[in-house]
């Protein structure tokens, strides 16, 4: 940011740093092997809305883009929108490392289409036992964190720490846990 941005009030926008997001496919084994993670077959990218007539040509080269990568029955594609009004597009297969190239399609179709500001995370289902672990990738940051969501919208950060700390020679690692926010009711 020069210095005339910032006499009129301009903020550039960090670069994104979505390459990072493929560190979560070799990260999946240590997951499974050391944290008891299972990696499941459906993952998301969730991002703001445009209006609608702005958004729709984007979304519908997105949906284009995925179906030709998923033409061989890798995976499906399907959109939400979920409580808080956040447009989430999932992939569902049975190649995880196939997902997630998908998901950076995507990241990487937002930003050329000048929409990069808008994304907002990556999400990643894995199972322990009884319960989902998430781990979230947040575009912006450049880095992953653990969420375990309990019932009644809590969460264990017990667990959480303990997934960090198992992943963090694998995955860039949020440092700041105050950023490690609650995506609560993931349609993932």
């Amino acid at each position: 940011m020069g210095f005339l941005d910032s006499l009129i009030g301009r903020t550039q926008l960090p670069k994104t740093q979505e390459d990072k997001i493929f560190a979560i496919t070799t990260a999946a084994i240590t997951l499974e092997a050391a944290g008891g993670l299972e990696p499941c077959r459906r993952v998301g990218a969730v991002f703001r809305r445009l209006q609608p007539g702005r958004f729709t040509q984007s979304n519908d080269e997105l949906h284009k883009l995925l179906d030709v990568e998923g033409k061989a029955g890798a995976f499906t594609i399907e959109d939400s929108t979920d409580q808080y009004g956040f447009q989430w597009l999932v992939v569902s297969g049975e190649d995880f490392q196939m997902m997630v190239a998908a998901l950076h399609a995507v990241a990487q179709s937002l930003i050329d289409d000048g929409y990069g500001d808008l994304l907002l995370a990556a999400a990643f289902r894995f199972q322990q036992k009884d319960r989902p672990v998430y781990w979230v990738y947040e575009y912006k940051r450049g880095a992953f964190y653990p969420f375990v969501p309990t019932a009644a919208h809590a969460r264990d950060n017990a667990e959480e720490f303990r997934q960090a700390a198992i992943a963090e020679k694998e995955l860039p690692v949020e440092q700041d846990q105050g950023c490690w926010y609650p995506l609560w009711d993931l349609p993932v």
